[in-house]
């Protein structure tokens, strides 16, 4: 292994490992060196999830594996599953969905929520379809916590709303976005 690689490989590791709790180390240890020569673009997005700060990538260029699955105990699955949250193919974003929503965990939130904020309105779909399946306390917490976070994913929906669907859905709640964002702020103010 060259210089190069050892500097990216350690690079991407780093970015992984700000993303998931402290306590999560060995797990997306793992998870990292299993899916080495995949590269984060962008910063990252800073996000507070119990009072502990992670930095969630903006996409990742990965040669995926459904294979990879079977390797991993449960908690690495998850880790992994939201690694690909930020895949640079709509698809594989997609296919998360039902891996993650059923959790609990409150480090899985952002993955899920950033989702919410892209112009797929497949993975706006799937999002709502799956909402018996999450824990609204969870999410509350991680919006309450993370209010700009919230505000900016929302401004977000809303720019790719009237980019692309503004002209097939005019009203504001025929629009899946809109419709999710109204029940996070539901569940927000829940305590």
């Amino acid at each position: 292994m060259t210089l190069t690689q050892l500097v990216i490989n350690s690079a991407q590791s780093s970015s992984l490992m700000t993303a998931f709790p402290a306590a999560l180390r060995s797990d997306v240890s793992v998870v990292a060196d299993l899916i080495r020569g995949s590269n984060a673009t962008h910063p990252g997005l800073p996000v507070v999830v119990r009072g502990e700060s992670l930095n969630i990538p903006y996409r990742i260029h990965h040669d995926s594996d459904e294979m990879l699955f079977a390797c991993l105990n449960e908690t690495q699955a998850i880790v992994y599953a939201c690694v690909l949250t930020r895949h640079h193919d709509g698809h594989m974003r997609q296919h998360q969905i039902e891996r993650l929503v059923t959790s609990s965990e409150p480090w899985v939130a952002p993955f899920v929520m950033q989702l919410c904020g892209e112009y797929v309105i497949e993975i706006l779909d799937a999002i709502e379809v799956n909402w018996p399946s999450m824990d609204q306390r969870t999410y509350g917490a991680f919006f309450r916590e993370n209010p700009l976070f919230f505000q900016r994913t929302r401004d977000r929906m809303i720019s790719y709303w009237d980019c692309y669907y503004r002209w097939l859905y005019k009203r504001e709640h025929d629009y899946v976005g809109f419709r999710l964002f109204d029940r996070f702020r539901e569940w927000s103010a829940a305590a």
